[in-house]
């Protein structure tokens, strides 16, 4: 009989637990809850074994030892193991399907000790007398709307569960040894309502500051890229290119590590602007920055400064013919037809670059230095490299 009550306890709290899986809410509410559940934990294991150890010492010697003592501590056994838990993946990150399956497994465990608590209550109502049943009725009232309350965040579960507690005190109310059962039923009904609206409230609330909070992060998170990102060819812009060569300025002077400037200008752009129109030059541009895009690696970043004018951060590798490769590849990629309604554009770079040197005062140095290499490759012909280097080395022969 009572492994048959078991066995549906355990069916209807599976039932349950299915069904918080069926409305949680969206993937940012739901993780909200999790972690709000996650603070919430050790306060609500904290009341569940002040409450066993009450229970215990209540009832202690008035009735059977495995109704007042064994239960009560494979409860506490399971709610230190429930801590144990918590201690050990406070601090992880779970995927989404993890999160849903802890959810529904706290929800199994909050069923069926309801449940269970239910069918002891049954038992002790009669083995006790008048005195017991007040102390049942108020213990399990308070239990339950203050352990539901804790773990609201639950959903659904946390209703069931209250409602099973608050099942159970009605039981002893009309099945105990009480006097008004009448005005208590009402009282606790007073109760149990505001705790119910108190919930929702709180839920309601919960869900919508998630919504705002989520919205508000996505809306400074496009503000930020709209910033460090250059509109027409998704390319990180002038700004973040400045910022991220200081940045690995000061990396490589921590680390004694190289790394270079370059500075890329389109020759011959200015006659597409010219003679087919600005909007078919920014679509001629449009498509570099995106060929340029995917040439993007941990080691490679593009960037667009403006008009026809790109540049890169490159680290690893600075020999001068692995520079000279990277330019080559570049203007392949560029040399690549870009067709533009009815007309075919096959356009080349001028490419100036610099090398970090350990007496580098500053970022704005190097890209000058970078620059003042563009210009000298675009006053030999164009559509190739120079390095500062060796620009510096033939001014020096030349002189």
């Amino acid at each position: 009989m009572v492994f048959d009550t078991i066995r549906n306890y355990v069916f209807i709290s599976m039932n349950a637990c299915n069904m918080f899986a069926l409305i949680h809410g969206s993937e940012e509410v739901l993780r909200a809850r999790y972690r709000s559940l996650l603070q919430d934990v050790p306060v609500a294991i904290l009341t569940a074994l002040c409450a066993i150890v009450i229970q215990i010492i209540a009832f202690y010697g008035s009735v059977d030892w495995k109704l007042s003592t064994l239960f009560p501590l494979l409860r506490m056994l399971v709610a230190s193991a429930v801590l144990l838990y918590w201690f050990t993946f406070k601090n992880d990150t779970p995927s989404l399907s993890l999160i849903r399956k802890r959810m529904w497994a706290i929800g199994a465990v909050m069923m069926i000790s309801a449940l269970l608590n239910f069918n002891r209550n049954l038992q002790l109502l009669a083995h006790t007398g008048s005195d017991f049943h007040y102390f049942m009725i108020f213990h399990t009232t308070m239990y339950g709307l203050c352990f539901a309350f804790i773990l609201s965040r639950m959903g659904i579960i946390a209703y069931l569960f209250n409602f099973i507690f608050i099942s159970s005190a009605l039981l002893c109310i009309f099945y105990g040894q009480v006097e008004h059962r009448y005005a208590l039923t009402a009282l606790l009904i007073m109760f149990e309502v505001g705790m119910l609206v108190a919930m929702h409230t709180s839920n309601k609330t919960f869900n919508r500051l998630v919504t705002v909070t989520t919205d508000t992060q996505q809306l400074l998170e496009e503000n930020q890229r709209l910033a460090y990102q250059d509109e027409l060819t998704q390319l990180p812009n002038r700004r973040l290119f400045f910022q991220q060569l200081e940045a690995q300025l000061s990396e490589a002077k921590r680390k004694q590590e190289g790394f270079a400037v370059g500075i890329l200008d389109l020759d011959q752009f200015k006659p597409v602007n010219d003679q087919c129109g600005h909007h078919t030059g920014d679509q001629v541009l449009k498509v570099i920055g995106t060929r340029l895009l995917r040439l993007n690696t941990a080691h490679l970043q593009c960037y667009r400064l403006g008009g026809d004018e790109f540049a890169f951060l490159i680290q690893g590798d600075l020999r001068a013919q692995v520079l000279h490769a990277l330019a080559n590849t570049l203007n392949q990629t560029i040399h690549q037809p870009i067709q533009v309604h009815a007309h075919t554009f096959k356009l080349f770079a001028s490419i100036g670059a610099c090398l970090y040197g350990h007496d580098a005062a500053s970022g704005q140095l190097l890209y000058e230095q970078a620059d003042a290499a563009l210009y000298q490759a675009k006053r030999q012909g164009g559509a190739q490299l120079m390095l500062f280097t060796d620009m510096a080395t033939k001014q020096q022969k030349a002189s």
